[in-house]
């Protein structure tokens, strides 16, 4: 071919080919271990929460907003490039959410800023090595956005302007925070690129499993990728949520945003090693530290509890808490505090086993087991189950009292399937064992 020919042909490329396609860009990050970031951000969510009340479905307008702002270390990494484990130190952590007509605040406790944020069993996983948080300070933790796994949602490779990716299933379950994930279709999009900024967008959806219901999104997000420090800077992520009714959680329909916005910094003095001393390297936290404290808010009582028990319902006279397993409702416990006497005193085992059997709804037909339980501190512990009918249900009982040598008071009701039992186990004794009546002062 002749010199004029060739530079003819070139020429003919050139006019027929789009104007973008030269625009390409590796859009990955290589992340190690000690690489620290700058994380900010803020989440808005409205929408509504559909409880039933006397066979009616009544419907309690929802909105939140939360802010949460931290440095962040990383301090594994799994082989397939993901973080694995994180150290943070929330400078803000506040959420502020309204449920019809009542609103809360909800924050942490200057004691518990450190955070460790992990991957462990295919769930996310935080916990403060301080001590052990309240459930409020995980909900306001766990439930952020994970700014851990975001570098997941970029292609990992050369890509050009147009292409596309699908997100890895397990980036979409820690993005989404489900405990489980059923299928997604999420896909990434490179939409453009300049010297210096990649942006990229996501669409699709997801369907998991999050506390026992199920739970259906749809994503639209886009994000800007900083080719020359090879990092995602900002994500701004959008969803509309549809989940289900399950044991521990009502009808939500949701639309939320959440504006990340990720620096990468020098190691901050509060993550260094000596500051993260009191952080375990084994991959299995200490059980103290994952596990949740409840206070009573009139000092009646307190116990340390696993995260698997959920909070149903609080009143001046009861807390209700359903336990779950791998999303499956266990049972539920019932805790009353009850009439104080004097010192030394308490209800008999006969007038106890009386007044728990002529509650309302329970028939009791068959008696499986009565006696004390072995117990510290002056306490006296008093358990007997019981098999009958709750409501016309099959059921079984076990009741506890728990009297202190001063007189107070408190009774447990775990209640749950024939078939639940044995998924019980002995986590009623422990929850039991962890009661401390009256609570001592903070």
């Amino acid at each position: 071919m002749g010199a004029g020919r060739f530079l003819g042909v070139m020429g003919l490329l050139v006019a027929v080919t789009p104007a973008g396609w030269a625009q390409t860009c590796t859009l990955a990050e290589t992340m190690q271990a000690s690489d620290c970031f700058k994380i900010q951000l803020e989440m808005k969510l409205s929408g509504e929460m559909r409880i039933r009340k006397d066979d009616k479905t009544i419907p309690l307008k929802l909105e939140a907003v939360a802010n949460h702002e931290y440095p962040e270390r990383i301090l594994a990494v799994a082989p397939g490039g993901l973080v694995q484990k994180t150290a943070r130190i929330y400078e803000t952590a506040k959420a502020t959410i309204t449920v019809g007509t009542e609103r809360v605040e909800r924050t942490l406790r200057p004691e518990r800023r450190l955070f460790v944020a992990q991957r462990y069993k295919d769930q996310g996983l935080v916990y403060s090595p301080s001590g052990a948080l309240s459930r409020e300070e995980l909900d306001l933790t766990a439930g952020q956005f994970d700014s851990s796994a975001v570098s997941g949602v970029l292609a990992g490779k050369d890509v050009a302007v147009g292409d596309t990716w699908k997100v890895p299933a397990s980036v979409v379950q820690a993005l989404c925070n489900f405990e489980g994930l059923t299928e997604h279709t999420l896909t990434g999009k490179l939409d453009a690129v300049t010297a210096e900024t990649a942006t990229f967008s996501l669409t699709g959806t997801a369907t998991g499993i999050d506390l026992g219901a199920i739970a259906k999104v749809k994503i639209e997000a886009v994000g800007h990728f900083d080719l020359k420090a090879k990092r995602l800077v900002s994500l701004e992520w959008k969803q509309k949520d549809e989940r289900d009714q399950g044991p521990v959680s009502p009808v939500t329909v949701v639309e939320s945003t959440t504006t990340l916005k990720r620096q990468a910094i020098e190691q901050p003095a509060a993550l260094s090693d000596v500051s993260l001393v009191s952080v375990p390297a084994d991959e299995v936290p200490p059980t103290p530290m994952t596990q949740l404290e409840y206070r009573d808010s009139q000092g009646r009582f307190a116990f340390l509890h696993p995260r698997e028990w959920h909070i149903t319902a609080q009143t001046k006279d009861h807390l209700v808490m359903r336990f779950m397993e791998h999303g499956d409702f266990v049972a539920q416990v019932t805790m009353t505090p009850w009439k104080k006497t004097d010192k030394g005193k308490h209800l008999s085992a006969e007038e106890f086993k009386q007044t728990m059997n002529n509650t309302a709804g329970w028939e009791p037909e068959k008696e499986l087991q009565a006696s004390e339980v072995p117990a510290d501190n002056g306490r006296w512990i008093y358990r007997f189950s019981a098999l009958g009918q709750m409501d016309g249900v099959a059921a079984v009982q076990n009741f506890y009292l728990v009297a202190t040598a001063e007189g107070e008071q408190m009774i447990l009701v775990f209640t749950m399937t024939p078939k639940q039992v044995d998924k019980l186990g002995a986590r009623d004794l422990a929850l039991v064992g962890n009661l401390e009546i009256p609570a001592a002062a903070k």
